[in-house]
C-alpha cells in the first residue's frame, strides 16, 4: 500500500469496492484511487490522457486508459485560443461534462484553471466543489508546489477532494518561466523541482505530473516519493505517462503547431481528415455523393401520388 497517509485517508473516502463489472447492469466501473493504488504498488505503469470532449473521451473510455484528465489544454487545441490562462471557468466546465458523459470507466480528474484557485485555499475549494458537483468528476489537478499553494492542498484533502499535482514546466506558468521550456537543467532548480514534489506529498496530494523535465531527474523523484508520478516528457521511469488526446492522434495541423520533443504520434488524424474531406467535396462536386440507391430512402408509389393530389390543393 502507498506509503502517504493523506492517500490513504483519500483512499477510504473515495473508493470503492474496485471490481471488474457492476453487478446490477453487467458493465465495467469507473477506476477508482484503490485501482490506481494498486496500480502503483504493482509497479504497473499508469496510463492517462488528456481529452477534451464527448467525442475524444469516449475513445479514451473504449481504450480502457486509467486517467482521464480533462486539461486546460483544451484552450489551445480545442478553442483556438493562444493561451491556457485565458481560459474561463464556465467555458471549462461545459468541457468537463461533455468529457463526464463520453466516459464510464476512467477516473476523472480535471484541472483547475487560470484564475480559479490562486487568490486562497477558498477560492480554490469554491471551484474544485463546483467541478466535482457539477461536472461528476472525482478529483481536481492543480499546478506548483510552493509554500503559497500548499495551504490550498491541504485544504482540498482535508475536505475529502483528491489533489493531482503538477510540477516542472507549469504551462499556467510560462510567463513567469520564460516560455515552454525544459526544468530542472540546473543544480537550483532540479533542487526546487524535487522539493516542490516533496511538498505537493505531504499536503496529501495521490499523485503528480512532471512535466518536461530530465529524465535522471524524474526517475530520482519517483524513487524518493510514495506516491505515483505521472510523466510528460520525463523519460521512463515515472509512474506512469500522460499525452494529449490530439496530439497522440495527431489531430493538429503539423504546418501551423509545434510538436514537442516528448510526443509520439500514435495516429496522423489530421492529414487522414483533410484528405477525407477533400473527397467529399469532390463527390458533392461531381454529383458522385449522395447516390440515390446507396444514401437515400424511398416512397412507396402510391403514398408518393397521393401526396402530389394534395400538395397541389395546398395554395
Amino acid at each position: 500500500m502507498i506509503g502517504s497517509k493523506s492517500f490513504n485517508v483519500l483512499f477510504r473516502s473515495f473508493s470503492v469496492s474496485a471490481s471488474k463489472f457492476s453487478s446490477f447492469n453487467g458493465r465495467a466501473t469507473r477506476k477508482t484511487l484503490a485501482d490506481i493504488s494498486k496500480l502503483y504498488t504493482s509497479k504497473q505503469p499508469i496510463s492517462m490522457v488528456t481529452s477534451h470532449d464527448f467525442i475524444t473521451s469516449r475513445m479514451v473510455d473504449s481504450a480502457d486508459i486509467d486517467i482521464n484528465l480533462i486539461g486546460d489544454s483544451l484552450a489551445n487545441t480545442t478553442l483556438g485560443l493562444e493561451d491556457t490562462n485565458e481560459l474561463e471557468l464556465e467555458e471549462f466546465l461545459y468541457h468537463v461534462k461533455s468529457v463526464r458523459r463520453g466516459n464510464e470507466s476512467s477516473l476523472l480528474i480535471a484541472d483547475l484553471p487560470f484564475g480559479t484557485y490562486e487568490l486562497s485555499p477558498e477560492q480554490a475549494l469554491e471551484t474544485s466543489i463546483k467541478l466535482i458537483k457539477y461536472g461528476r468528476i472525482q478529483g481536481v489537478k492543480l499546478e506548483g508546489g510552493s509554500e503559497v499553494i500548499l495551504p490550498t492542498i491541504k485544504k482540498l484533502v482535508d475536505v475529502g477532494i483528491p489533489v493531482m499535482g503538477h510540477v516542472g514546466l507549469t504551462p499556467q506558468k510560462h510567463n513567469a518561466l520564460g516560455g515552454y521550456k525544459l526544468q530542472g537543467t540546473s543544480i537550483e532548480s532540479a533542487v526546487q523541482v524535487y522539493q516542490e514534489c516533496l511538498n505537493i506529498e505531504k499536503a496529501g496530494a495521490f499523485a503528480i505530473v512532471l512535466e518536461c523535465i530530465p529524465n535522471k531527474l524524474a526517475e530520482y523523484i519517483t524513487d524518493k516519493l510514495s506516491i505515483p508520478t505521472i510523466g510528460i516528457g520525463a523519460g521512463p521511469g515515472t509512474s506512469g505517462q500522460v499525452l494529449v488526446v490530439s496530439d497522440l492522434l495527431g489531430m493538429k495541423n503539423p504546418d501551423e503547431n509545434h510538436i514537442a520533443k516528448f510526443v509520439k504520434h500514435y495516429e496522423t488524424f489530421y492529414p487522414k481528415g483533410v484528405q477525407a474531406l477533400s473527397e467529399y467535396r469532390d463527390d458533392v462536386k461531381s454529383k458522385q455523393f449522395p447516390l440515390a440507391d446507396d444514401h437515400g430512402y424511398k416512397i412507396k408509389r402510391d403514398v408518393f401520388e397521393e401526396f402530389k393530389k394534395q400538395a397541389n390543393l395546398i395554395k
